[in-house]
């Protein structure tokens, strides 16, 4: 199955990033990248905020505006779908799991990117793609959520993306 890519992969798919030469093997085999709507934002929001910082990011957000423009790259959108199984996780998961380990940022920054990670799976799963990313233990939460959820239907498949 196909798999959109999480933030965890987009963001770190530019020049010597992690996965740009997953990115340049996408590119040569015409395989089409998948971003969920609520991964583009997080890219852009994260390229943006460090530009009021550090003018060297322009090149960056140059970049992935261009590969936003690409033939290869596909937009999920967050649809009616998406919406209703994005309500319905985070009615069931209002707080991410994160258990002992610590995300980065204040409470509210961390409730803010859960609900941003649980946008991401219902885009995915409401499109017919599974998940690449390297937040493995969060995004398993969710498909065994989703799964409960929507026990006749296929679970979100989740690739990890860790080198």
């Amino acid at each position: 199955m196909p798999a959109a890519w999480d933030t965890s992969v987009a963001s770190r798919a530019h020049g010597s990033g992690r996965h740009a030469e997953r990115l340049e093997a996408h590119l040569l085999a015409r395989q089409p990248i998948v971003l969920p709507a609520p991964t583009v934002q997080e890219v852009v929001h994260g390229l943006h905020a460090h530009l009021r910082f550090d003018a060297a990011f322009h090149s960056s957000a140059d970049w992935f505006a261009a590969l936003l423009e690409h033939t290869l790259v596909r937009v999920l959108p967050f649809d009616c779908a998406s919406a209703v199984l994005a309500g319905r996780l985070l009615a069931s998961l209002p707080l991410p799991p994160t258990g002992r380990r610590r995300r980065e940022g204040t409470r509210a920054r961390q409730r803010a990117a859960w609900a941003l990670d649980v946008q991401i799976a219902a885009c995915a799963f409401a499109g017919g793609y599974g998940v690449l990313t390297e937040n493995v233990e969060d995004f398993a939460v969710l498909r065994d959520a989703i799964a409960e959820m929507l026990p006749a239907v296929p679970p979100l498949a989740i690739t990890d993306a860790r080198p």
